[in-house]
């Protein structure tokens, strides 16, 4: 079974995308097969390839918009030996790959990163290599690892518009100057019924219950109001399947466009359970919830990523908890 990377081990690839010169057999690196939906690109070299300083090339130009400061991009990955360019894993068959947003939080962090994105354009397809990775492939040696990452989009910018008053029922939702909402705490009875509500309205792809979301979000309790959760906190924007994620999340935001902010109010069966059903230590909020999402990119979703969904959700792909959303996940939950 081919191994695939975590979302933090291509974290730390990213960090360490730096520019160098000059490397014995880094010329020799060539795309041999480009990326297909759910395929990873092939990419051949000399073996074993080893460089004494970061090295960076461009596999394929890319053709479309430009990346700018500011910007919310998707990035995937794949990672290959470098001492016999047999693949290691990638993120092109789990499903959108990673958001990165080109902000100057990166730009003090990882400022060659920053430069990078910023002399792109959606669609390049980059080769990055360091002395930092020798050995940590399993090589046995000093070989190191070629890195291979894509631009595969440029998600629509953080929404900043005037927001609509929210449907008769549904909490009030206000912004600050940057855009970021905030939910009022809500009032009355629990909810019954799921309602969903554009407060900005996109223009952009339509979504499918079958797609991967790229979104900001902010979830509040219905009961006290109190945030259990906000993207706009971590400061990236998060991608996930909509088949792995609670089915308030997935029946609230299909049929919106890109480029919309929508208020989801989500009934306690289609949200993770009561605090019975998940028990007293549970990391999951219980009851009804109320969240605020900026919906920024949609692509189809490959077959392997909603394949063996489970109860453990990845933070770094999905809201918190989402795939507990899983059929198989509730139905334990609510037998407890």
């Amino acid at each position: 079974m081919r191994k695939i990377i975590p979302a933090s081990a291509t974290a730390l690839a990213l960090s360490l995308l730096l520019t160098g010169c000059g490397a014995s057999g880094w010329d020799s690196v060539e795309l041999s097969e480009k990326p297909s939906e759910g395929k990873a690109p092939s990419v051949s070299f000399e073996t074993p390839l080893k460089v004494d300083e970061p090295q960076t090339k461009v596999l394929q130009e890319g053709n479309g918009p430009d990346i700018d400061p500011g910007d919310n991009v998707m990035l995937q990955a794949a990672l290959y030996k470098g001492s016999d360019g047999s693949t290691l894993g990638d993120t092109y068959s789990k499903g959108a790959g990673q958001v990165l947003t080109v902000n100057d939080q990166l730009k003090g962090s990882l400022p060659q990163m920053y430069d990078a994105l910023t002399n792109a354009k959606e669609g390049q397809i980059i080769a990055y290599s360091s002395p930092e990775t020798a050995g940590k492939a399993g090589d046995g040696d000093d070989a190191t690892s070629v890195e291979v990452y894509q631009v595969t989009k440029k998600l629509e910018p953080a929404l900043n518009e005037k927001m609509k008053t929210p449907a008769k029922g549904m909490p009030a939702v206000t912004q600050d100057d940057k855009g970021t909402p905030t939910i009022k705490k809500p009032s009355g009875p629990e909810p019954t019924q799921l309602a969903s509500d554009v407060l900005i309205e996109g223009d952009g792809e339509t979504v499918k219950a079958t797609d991967t979301v790229v979104a900001n979000y902010v979830g509040v309790r219905w009961a006290d109001g109190k945030p259990f959760d906000s993207s706009y906190e971590k400061g990236t924007p998060v991608s996930f399947p909509l088949d792995n994620v609670i089915s308030g999340w997935k029946e609230g935001l299909q049929g919106k466009k890109v480029g919309s902010r929508v208020e989801i109010v989500i009934p306690v069966d289609k949200a993770y359970g009561t605090a019975k059903e998940l028990g007293k230590d549970a990391k999951y909020p219980a009851g009804s919830l109320v969240f605020v999402v900026d919906v920024l990119g949609r692509t189809d979703t490959p077959a392997a990523a909603t394949e063996g969904a489970s109860g453990s959700p990845s933070a770094s792909s999905a809201p918190k908890g989402s795939a507990s959303a899983s059929p198989t996940a509730k139905e334990s939950a609510r037998g407890k």
